[in-house]
């Protein structure tokens, strides 16, 4: 009887530690989904601008504590614009939009030589409806792990 006792109470220690054991995998790759999902959202600007609005601050204060608590991470920046203006002008606006988020990351320590921007214009529109709500999202700014995403854990 106290064999039995014993092994009821070791398997379910087992049981117990194995269900630990899933909650803290799968709290992790939350963690790690989470993390990805604030590095890779964009940050948006108003018409014709390249200055940080305060939600586009907030959002790059997220990214900033990521990427330094991840030092091998390498981003790349690209500023894009709505489909308003010459092709010439846009390209230069989602460049001076890129490097102003590479500008805030610099300011507070990040080496500037793991940002890279890149500017698409209004090439890359995520919608083409003529409206303010749809011109509003294609003026933003996108990043995407270069290098050092295995940092985060899970696929890079």
């Amino acid at each position: 009887a106290a064999q039995r006792a014993r092994a009821l109470r070791d398997s379910i220690a087992l049981a117990d530690a194995q269900r630990r054991a899933r909650a803290r995998d799968g709290a992790s790759e939350s963690v790690v989904g989470s993390r990805r999902a604030v590095l890779l959202a964009p940050v948006y600007f108003d018409y014709d601008q390249s200055e940080l609005r305060d939600d586009t601050r907030a959002a790059l204060e997220a990214k900033l504590a990521i990427l330094t608590q991840y030092r091998t991470l390498r981003v790349r920046v690209s500023g894009h614009t709505d489909d308003r203006g010459a092709d010439e002008y846009n390209l230069a606006l989602g460049g001076r939009r890129a490097a102003a988020v590479k500008r805030f990351f610099a300011e507070r320590g990040v080496d500037p030589d793991r940002v890279d921007v890149v500017s698409f214009g209004k090439e890359r529109p995520t919608c083409e409806t003529e409206d303010d709500a749809c011109w509003g999202r294609n003026r933003r700014a996108e990043f995407a792990v270069v290098r050092g995403g295995e940092a985060l854990g899970g696929a890079p």
